[in-house]
């Protein structure tokens, strides 16, 4: 649940309360169905029956949606119900989604899931706990700045697109004119000026980023990016800064995505990599100590001290969790990777690459 006003007091509601509010009429109901943006409403002639107590079950599970229950015939009429069912109300999209299938807490859970939240969601603070808690881990965002032309026009192309995705990719426009954003923005690459643009990004045990192929903003061809993606038919998109001309003349080679492969992998050589983020503090304080250990190799036949800017460059063979991250690339055709987890001093970085990466060495997962 989020941290704001209206979501501490439903949550507080839910837990003092019962966990529906028995509707005595459609008054009752009506009042229940405007307190709220989504509203969740369980029609039962006998609320003793089994299907109510797989409601009463579900509604004691959420928090941060009000659930009533009734076997009012005026409640029943009101709502156009002649028999027992589940609808959820909300302000937005449709208005009602009604409930099919076999009435079980799981189902009723996962039914409230994929409509509980607008098929196109602003990516704010408030939204980010409901966007991010979600079932739905696959997303495609679009970056619009509100002071774009067209603006109506574009989301609504969004918004055109987003229905014949419901449950399976959440639909999220960010504001990249907003300062807020900008980091969202420098963790896809783009600049400012590259938007109105599309990414999408999968947020299972590792986060995944896709691109278009077109920079059109058609309904249509967000539509065929989204059906490639589940058919499988997209490649991650690997973020790469242009390979420096200088990018090998100084005692610390420098590392792109373009040409991470063959440095990191080359069969006669022993890297040593920093992947790093320039705004983070440890790798402020950890680059003279880095720089002294390229210095100290600068002439080594086979042991190479290399860095990476993560942020703006990613490589299929590693992923990168936190800054700085240390991974040592011994020579030889295996592809190995060794986490170097020793001290972050010369002497330490000094005994890890004389030992052939075995002192200071990260245990096995």
């Amino acid at each position: 649940a989020g941290r704001e006003a209206d979501d501490i007091v439903s949550w507080l509601k839910k837990r003092t309360g019962p966990a529906a509010t028995t509707l005595a009429d459609a008054a009752a109901a009506e009042t229940l169905v405007d307190s709220s943006e989504v509203v969740v409403i369980g029609f039962f002639k006998d609320l003793t029956s089994e299907a109510a107590k797989e409601f009463l079950l579900a509604a004691e599970s959420v928090d941060d949606i009000p659930f009533g229950i009734s076997s009012s015939a005026d409640v029943f009429s009101k709502y156009q119900l002649s028999k027992d069912g589940v609808v959820l109300f909300k302000k937005f999209d449709e208005g009602r989604n009604n409930f099919e299938g076999e009435l079980t807490k799981e189902n009723l859970l996962n039914f409230i899931k994929t409509n509980q939240l607008p098929l196109v969601i602003e990516f704010t603070e408030q939204t980010a706990p409901k966007i991010f808690g979600g079932e739905i881990k696959t997303h495609i965002l679009l970056f619009l700045p509100k002071s774009v032309s067209d603006y109506e026009g574009k989301l609504d192309n969004f918004k055109a697109a987003a229905g014949d995705f419901k449950g399976k990719i959440l639909f999220i426009f960010i504001d990249s004119d907003h300062s807020d954003n900008q980091r969202i923005l420098e963790f896809f690459g783009l600049k400012k000026e590259e938007c109105p643009a599309v990414r999408l990004i999968t947020l299972e045990e590792e986060m995944t980023k896709y691109k278009p192929e077109s920079d059109e903003l058609t309904a249509d061809k967000i539509k065929e990016f989204c059906n490639k993606f589940l058919e499988g038919k997209i490649k991650p998109h690997l973020m790469s800064q242009d390979l420096p001309e200088d990018w090998d003349k100084h005692p610390v080679k420098v590392l792109v995505g373009k040409n991470f492969e063959e440095v990191a992998f080359d069969e006669n050589k022993n890297v040593f990599v920093e992947f790093y983020a320039p705004w983070c503090g440890h790798c402020k304080q950890l680059a003279p100590i880095w720089d002294k250990l390229g210095e100290a190799y600068r002439d080594h036949e086979n042991i190479v001290i290399a860095k990476m800017d993560s942020t703006a460059n990613e490589v299929e063979a590693v992923k990168i969790h936190s800054f700085p991250t240390l991974k040592f690339f011994p020579a030889g055709p295996d592809r190995n990777v060794i986490d170097y987890n020793g001290e972050r001093t010369l002497e330490g970085f000094k005994k890890f690459l004389e030992s052939g990466g075995q002192d200071g060495a990260a245990a096995d997962d």
